[in-house]
């Protein structure tokens, strides 16, 4: 295929997809509202125009399907064909049919026998059509535009369609930038005289100038959560009436914004939270009905800006979370002797356990207790947060709290043992001298911070890091999930702008370590993750009185100056 074939073709795809979103969204408000015209006249105008495009680009089987798709909507809009769950439901087999048809095409060349895929689908199309019930009356709801005019159609923004991969090149190129500009400002400090002066203009002019830039690719990076939110209400719907439930979902604040590498990130384990509220949380109609409650459950999907982050709230309307249950599954399977005596949030913390479920049964939504695992660990290594809020009889709702943007941090750098960390500026909460003899050799144990308990941990021997201690060491508070603690470093370095890089694979793993980043001096310098760090500390992992986590947390050093670990862990 010539290369403006296959462009033409990339851009068919990339709009048929969206068309498809936007249809099946459409004909799930239907559902719900059958009477609403404006519905069924969008839903007319977005399969014409995929018709259209479909014919054009001699997409055959794809534009037969949806001709015959269009033939059912507009006796929809006539209103000689009543609108039916059965009939909806047939349009979003269409739309499942039309998405494999798409899917198959192999470079936008239709494979054999690809026109007879739909078969099943497009004769069940044309029966609905024949079994239209006698007498109905045929005067149009609205008027309906064979023609599919848009012609009423507000110009929107001009836009332009760009890959990830173009926009991920970008932020690696801004901060291999911003990494230069560090180096050149150490020597600019060194330069006296009148040359020296200009320097220091020109170097605050080229950081105003590359702050802007940088906004500007993260702004273009950022997608609302509202479509992405959208396209679960298709899963919602189908999984409960396949579990003899009835849901919908809500979307509130679509029109937050957040990176597309959090979502891409993110889509697994969002879906599972949805297939858990859908098990776990919202009661059959019967039982709902009983407790006063709509037959239908909902599903919430809510964004809102926290911190400087992003807050995703999960939640539904269910029967809340039974801590009773919880407490007992606990306690039979030896994770804690005395779950009863537990707080709300340190009990449901004990779903994201691995293995941990109150299910009696397994079933295709959930009870292997794995689930909340994965979600948990794909949260962490986005730097986030998740937690659980429930009431009884209420519902449930879990709060995911992410980063805006995966490029870039305001880290505070710290070292121990001569090598470099940077741990998340969001995390840090004060900084102190560790007094001399106020924390006992080892790795960790109990500093008293302005009357409070405060646990602490030696990064250098947390990590196994060799060396004499300096005379004055230093405490990092942070703030996480189960509160605070405290990390004792050697030095404190200072804050800035910090450019994360990736790990190789050899360290995709490391609890406690989520990625580096090149320091101005040119050293490599771990990024801390300080929840998953502090999560073993502040739950008491520990034996004979000593933190058992060095083996678990140990990673190599960065060892030297310059160059980015590679795949095997060395450094270049």
């Amino acid at each position: 295929m010539d290369t403006e074939r296959a462009a033409l073709m990339q851009m068919f795809a990339a709009e048929t997809a969206e068309h498809l979103d936007e249809l099946e969204s459409a004909l799930l408000e239907l559902e719900r509202r059958p009477d609403a015209g404006h519905l069924l006249e969008r839903i007319f105008r977005v399969a014409h125009t995929m018709k259209g495009n479909a014919s054009s680009v001699g997409a055959h089987g794809l534009s037969e399907l949806t001709h015959a798709a269009e033939d059912v909507i507009e006796d929809l809009h006539r209103g000689t064909l009543p609108v039916t769950g059965m009939v909806v439901s047939l349009l979003l087999e269409t739309v499942d049919s039309a998405r494999r048809q798409l899917a198959e095409m192999d470079g936008g060349e239709e494979p054999p026998g690809s026109t007879s895929l739909p078969a099943s689908v497009l004769e069940r199309l044309k029966s609905a059509r024949r079994t239209e019930r006698e007498g109905t009356p045929s005067t149009p709801k609205g008027a309906t535009s064979s023609a599919g005019d848009e012609g009423d159609r507000s110009p929107g923004p001009k836009t332009v369609r760009i890959t990830v991969e173009k926009l991920d090149c970008m932020v690696d190129l801004i901060g291999e930038v911003a990494i230069t500009r560090n180096r050149i400002a150490r020597e600019v400090q060194l330069a006296g005289g009148a040359v020296g002066a200009a320097l220091r203009d020109g170097l605050e002019e080229l950081d105003r100038l590359n702050t802007k830039l940088e906004e500007a690719i993260r702004r273009a990076r950022m997608v609302p959560v509202g479509p992405w939110f959208r396209q679960y209400e298709r899963a919602v719907r189908d999984l409960a009436r396949s579990h003899g439930k009835l849901a919908r979902l809500v979307v509130v604040a679509g029109d937050v914004e957040v990176d597309t590498a959090v979502i891409e990130r993110l889509r697994d384990a969002l879906t599972h939270l949805i297939r858990n509220g859908i098990d776990h949380g919202l009661e059959p109609p019967e039982v709902r009905k009983a407790c006063g409650k709509d037959a239908r459950g909902t599903i919430t999907l809510r964004a809102s800006h926290e911190g400087g982050g992003i807050a995703l709230r999960v939640s539904d309307d269910g029967a809340g979370m039974n801590r009773a249950q919880i407490a007992a599954r606990a306690s039979a399977q030896g994770r804690c002797p005395d779950a009863d005596a537990l707080s709300d949030s340190e009990l449901y913390d004990l779903v994201f356990e691995p293995g941990f479920s109150t299910a009696t049964t397994v079933s295709d939504l959930s009870g292997r207790g794995m689930g909340m695992d994965v979600v948990r660990r794909r949260v962490e290594s986005l730097e986030g947060s998740i937690g659980i809020e429930s009431a009884a009889g209420v519902g449930t709702t879990l709060i995911l709290r992410l980063p805006l943007t995966l490029a870039t941090i305001e880290g505070f750098s710290v070292s121990a043992a001569g090598e470099r960390y940077v741990i998340p500026l969001r995390a840090v909460v004060a900084c102190v001298g560790l007094p001399r003899g106020a924390l006992a050799a080892g790795p960790g144990g109990v500093l008293h911070v302005h009357g409070r308990a405060l646990p602490c941990v030696r990064l250098r021997d947390l990590f196994g890091l060799s060396g004499p201690a300096p005379a004055r060491e230093s405490v990092v508070v942070v703030a996480h999930e189960g509160g605070q603690a405290g990390l004792v470093v050697d030095s404190l370095d200072g804050e800035g702008r910090t450019v994360i890089k990736p790990l190789g694979r050899l360290f995709r793993r490391t609890r406690g370590i989520t990625g580096s980043t090149v320091l101005a001096d040119g050293r490599l310098a771990l990024i801390l993750d300080v929840d998953a760090l502090m999560h073993d500390l502040t739950r008491g992992r520990a034996g004979g009185g000593e933190l058992a986590l060095r083996d678990r947390w140990r990673a190599p050093p960065s060892e030297g100056r310059g160059g980015a670990m590679n795949p095997e862990g060395r450094t270049r």
